[in-house]
């Protein structure tokens, strides 16, 4: 009886409204209540090794956040830097979810990573005026020269007065084109700049900047010229070269005679806060509005 009643006090269980009488009957109670308890033990061990499988990914982000943080702070950055650089971690995160992509194609045979890189960029490639018309094999040699880069806001993709290494293609979130302080032109997904230096060396006029977190695909004007010239003939790709020189020409003109697609929008001053779609813009309507 003493250890019966040690049992349920330990164990919790029972309120004492049915008891057992006999010997028998108590020590079945004691047995039953150790395998409840073991049953119940083993239970709740599953489900919590469930839950820490499932989050085992973002206890490692949050590991790596705080190692990140002691290094920062370490070597005494600026706070505006630490925060881009946190955010940058928290953009993969909620990009990738802690996969690496680096990896996972690394451990992939040539022929799937070919493939990858086709479904990746082809289309980017493809879009390209003079490149539309061109066969599976350039575009799949194309697509295996392309460079990927993840850019933070506000990082400068190519600064003024830079030689061009090649063109650029907007795959994710939005970029900037800028001339002096001045916002000419907003490139998004499908969005491409600087076609012509594909066929020849160049210096940029603007300023190409992040405007949120992107992902920019750079192909490379050596490794372009080394696919066409071993697949294309010499008129293919002079037909080539004018299209995109007709492209620059033309995309020129365009932001001479409107600016942009979108107005042109000052970066400084007290005048970037009353542009069309800036926010005080929108609250002043309102007033306006309502008032």
């Amino acid at each position: 009886q003493s250890l019966y009643w040690a049992y349920i006090t330990m164990i919790t269980t029972g309120f004492g409204d049915i008891v057992p009488l006999t010997l028998p009957e108590t020590l079945w109670c004691i047995f039953s209540m150790c395998i409840g308890v073991i049953v119940t033990t083993c239970a709740i061990a599953n489900l919590q090794l469930l839950v820490t499988n499932a989050d085992a990914a973002f206890v490692e982000f949050q590991h790596k956040k705080e190692t990140v943080g002691k290094y920062m702070r370490y070597r005494r950055l600026p706070i505006e830097l630490q925060n881009r650089i946190m955010a940058f971690y928290q953009y993969s995160w909620d990009l990738l979810k802690g996969a690496d992509e680096g990896k996972i194609l690394d451990e992939l045979p040539s022929s799937l990573q070919q493939q990858v890189a086709n479904f990746m960029c082809r289309d980017l490639i493809a879009s390209l005026p003079f490149l539309r018309a061109a066969n599976t094999s350039l575009l799949n040699a194309l697509a295996e020269c392309v460079e990927i880069n993840i850019y933070s806001p506000k990082d400068e993709i190519v600064k003024k007065d830079e030689l061009i290494r090649g063109t650029i293609l907007i795959s994710r979130g939005e970029v900037e084109v800028l001339k002096g302080q001045r916002v000419e032109r907003k490139m998004r997904r499908l969005d491409n700049f600087s076609v012509e230096s594909l066929f020849e060396k160049k210096k940029s006029e603007h300023t190409i900047r992040a405007r949120t977190f992107c992902e920019v695909f750079l192909l490379p004007a050596d490794e372009f010229q080394k696919c066409i010239n071993s697949q294309c003939d010499k008129v293919h790709i002079q037909k080539m070269r004018e299209t995109a020189n007709m492209m620059s020409k033309t995309a020129s003109k365009a932001n001479k005679m409107f600016g942009s697609a979108e107005d042109a929008i000052p970066i400084s001053g007290i005048k970037k806060h009353f542009h069309p779609s800036s926010r005080a813009r929108y609250i002043w309507d309102f007033v306006i509005l309502f008032g």
